[in-house]
């Protein structure tokens, strides 16, 4: 990280008013750690990046190839952490179980009725329903609470003091911004608070220890890139870039590995508009990094008659979309919890669009099976 790329961080969080921004990396020219409106001390939600600490728990007490008990006998242990056995992604709102250390056990026990799209590895849709029961079962086996294991085996053996499931000290802003505690159920999936110098040591502990290889072996193919156990992957100038991002309550974050060069990124904001923010942090630091920025999708010719095919409304269990031929391909109406909004699309391959404008600029979507959509990495099924 160099001058330059501090000053950008500073001009993009104020292009894109993010009240607090974290950033986090390691390189070759070493490693350096800085904050914006807040404290490098502060603590910021990171969501899903909590996926791969509950992978990396997963991997050291789980068999990949045991069934789960709970799903039918072909959903193995690799097809929750990869987003592939084919069930729905949610399950309503997890309050509803407390905060007690039975939380997730009775999560766990009504998974059984969670819907099932499709068998398992025919169409990656990003599930937190296969983290809850991950970490349910890794529970089970370290014979103790999810919280418990993974202090143990993955928090502590990285050197991370600053990471937990306490609040954050830095308050969510933007679309989806809520003061209530995080479900205890939920954990699994999106429960952590850290910072990015505490997740940036995870970076590390993961670059260093050959087990974690194993984490970025391809296992699943969302609409962009692969996705292996708690990691999604891309090539980006024929280099393999590996991470995740997380998204909940009013923050947006990122964590970015590119192991060939041991480098890593961390970039952490407490605005639910952080998103387009990140995606120009990403790319400067890939530019600084490989010389070379993500590559843009060009836009294909789709004929009115494709166009029309996939026409229709959509469902799952957390929103529904109506999607029409309009603007630069599609016009997707979309009503879910936080609210309903609209976008326009255009298409980079026969049934894949790419949002342009507005707070999911760059967001891809596609139809990856007849009657079916894949909207926010989650199926949908068609039903009108």
């Amino acid at each position: 990280m160099n001058a330059s790329f501090l000053d950008l961080c500073e001009a993009v969080a104020a292009r894109h008013g993010i009240p607090a921004l974290q950033v986090a990396t390691v390189g070759p020219a070493g490693t350096l750690a800085a904050a914006w409106g807040c404290g490098g001390d502060d603590r910021f939600r990171i969501a899903s990046i909590t996926k791969p600490l509950t992978a990396s728990l997963a991997l050291q007490v789980l068999d990949l190839e045991a069934a789960t008990g709970l799903w039918p006998d072909d959903v193995r242990v690799r097809h929750l952490l990869s987003h592939t056995s084919g069930y729905d992604g949610e399950l309503g709102d997890l309050a509803r179980f407390g905060d007690g250390d039975d939380a997730l056990g009775a999560l766990a026990a009504e998974l059984p009725r969670a819907r099932r799209h499709l068998g398992v590895d025919i169409v990656w849709s990003y599930a937190n329903t296969g983290y809850w029961l991950a970490g349910h079962l890794a529970a089970a086996a370290a014979g103790t609470t999810y919280e418990d294991a993974l202090a143990e085996r993955v928090l502590r053996p990285a050197g991370l003091e600053a990471t937990g499931f306490g609040e954050p000290t830095v308050p969510g802003t933007g679309p989806g911004a809520s003061g209530a505690p995080y479900p205890r159920a939920r954990r699994p999936s999106g429960g952590l608070v850290s910072t990015a110098a505490d997740v940036l040591r995870f970076a590390q502990w993961h670059l260093a220890e050959p087990a974690w290889a194993a984490m970025r072996s391809p296992r699943g193919r969302p609409v962009r890139g692969v996705y292996g156990l708690g990691l999604a992957g891309e090539r980006v100038g024929g280099v393999e870039v590996w991470g995740h991002g997380g998204s909940y309550g009013g923050y947006e974050s990122s964590l970015l590995l590119v192991p060939s060069v041991g480098a890593a990124l961390v970039a952490l904001t407490n605005s639910g508009r952080g998103g387009r923010a990140l995606d120009e942090l990403e790319d400067a630091w890939l530019e600084s990094v490989l010389g070379v920025g993500r590559p843009v999708a060009a836009t294909v010719a789709v004929s009115a008659a494709a166009l029309a095919a996939v026409a229709g409304t959509y469902a799952n269990s957390t929103l529904t979309a109506t999607v029409a031929p309009g603007g630069a391909g599609l016009v997707v109406a979309v009503e879910a919890p936080a609210g309903r909004f609209e976008v326009t699309a255009r298409p980079i391959g026969r049934s894949r669009f790419e949002v342009v404008g507005g707070d999911e600029h760059g967001d891809r979507f596609d139809f990856p099976r007849s009657g079916f959509a894949r909207l926010g990495g989650r199926l949908a099924a068609r039903v009108g």
